[in-house]
């Protein structure tokens, strides 16, 4: 029995609680940056995480041109006003009145700032080619007719804005430039809407766009307005979204994670350093950082000879010693990492200390 509460005592001894504080710190340390690096993984690659289970949002975004083309009195057509989708008497038209629509929702309250444009483009081409993205455009007006800002906080958001569009300007400038360049064109009356907005939601930034545009002809005597609806745009924000393009968060997240690779790069210098040190080194250097005061290092050893030699077997005796004799406590390391002297010399009397491996081992077996 006695034995083995021995062997007990022999193992918890070799227990440094230094070495165990340093490893645990090191293992928080660890996870912390493995925390951070995930966040990090997300952000690089944030295809990997656009699953249903990761949607912090989704919503919708929808528009269109409704429109009503106001005639010119005449004795052929009594309404005054044509609705969409029909065919129009150039020559007989007064203004086209216009209404844009645009609205949003979303299946979380969420923070949108932005601005919705309508702008009246007069577009040229030239008339032998019906490919228009083949064949440029050679004369290109664009006219704003309203810049509005967009700012909701909200799930849903609408707005709708009307606009009459009188033709004779544009076909005045289509005309004087045929005439200039000799040439047959073709020209289109184009209004586009856009609306561009950031939004904010559960720490995520997100941006978008959405558009659509009315194409009115001015080169035929019969015309027939082309509205190319959008289809309703569906999209969706992530939570790899919120360390992409939340500012804040990811250079908290860069700054952290230099911060912890710091420490864990000095957490290990320390574990290494302290695990490869002798008993001896941890010794010595505890005694010399806690009592540089009042000791005083040497570059050559004393001639023991010359004095009456009195041995002393605690540093805490020569400590005393020192202090009670008001003089300093003399250092000389009499081999490197093996043997040092500390010593107070009173008269002809030298009072030594000694440290070493055998001297060391000696004291903790006398301890056990």
């Amino acid at each position: 029995m006695n034995k083995l509460k021995l062997n007990d005592k022999l193992k918890l001894n070799k227990i440094d609680p230094k070495k165990v504080i340093i490893s645990c710190l090191l293992v928080i340390a660890l996870v912390i940056q493995f925390a951070f690096l995930s966040y990090l993984f997300k952000a690089l690659i944030p295809n990997e995480n656009k699953k249903e289970e990761n949607v912090i949002m989704s919503y919708n975004q929808g528009g269109n041109f409704d429109y009503k083309v106001f005639l010119i009195p005449n004795e052929f057509i009594k309404e005054q006003y044509l609705g969409p989708n029909e065919a129009y008497i150039l020559n007989l038209i007064d203004h086209i009145q216009i209404n844009s629509l645009y609205n949003f929702s979303a299946t979380e309250k969420t923070s949108v700032t932005g601005t919705n444009k309508v702008t009246a483009k007069l577009v040229v081409y030239y008339r032998e080619s019906s490919d228009k993205t083949a064949n440029p455009e050679i004369l290109k007006k664009e006219d704003v007719l309203e810049e509005k800002v967009v700012n909701f906080n909200d799930k849903t958001y609408s707005t709708i804005s009307t606009y009459d569009i009188y033709l004779t300007e544009y076909l005045k400038t289509l005309k004087e430039f045929q005439s200039q360049v000799k040439i047959s064109v073709e020209g289109y009356l184009e209004i586009n809407s856009e609306t561009k907005f950031n939004g904010l939601v559960g720490g995520a930034a997100y941006n978008d766009k959405y558009t659509n545009t009315l194409k009115i002809p001015l080169s035929s005597s019969v015309i027939k307005i082309e509205n190319s609806r959008s289809n309703q745009k569906t999209n969706k924000v992530y939570e790899g979204d919120l360390v992409k393009t939340n500012k804040t968060v990811m250079s908290f997240i860069v700054i952290a994670n230099i911060i912890v690779f710091i420490i864990i790069c000095v957490l290990l210098k320390k574990l290494f350093m302290f695990t490869n040190k002798s008993e001896y080194d941890r010794f010595l250097e505890k005694i010399l950082k806690n009592y540089d005061d009042i000791i005083v290092n040497t570059s050559s050893i004393i001639e023991v000879e010359k004095y009456k030699l009195v041995e002393i077997n605690e540093f805490k005796e020569i400590l005393n010693l020192s202090r009670e004799l008001l003089l300093p406590i003399m250092n000389y390391e009499i081999e490197k990492g093996r043997e040092t002297w500390f010593y107070v010399i009173k008269d002809d009397i030298l009072y030594r200390f000694i440290i070493s491996e055998d001297t060391i081992k000696a004291t903790k077996k006398h301890e056990e």
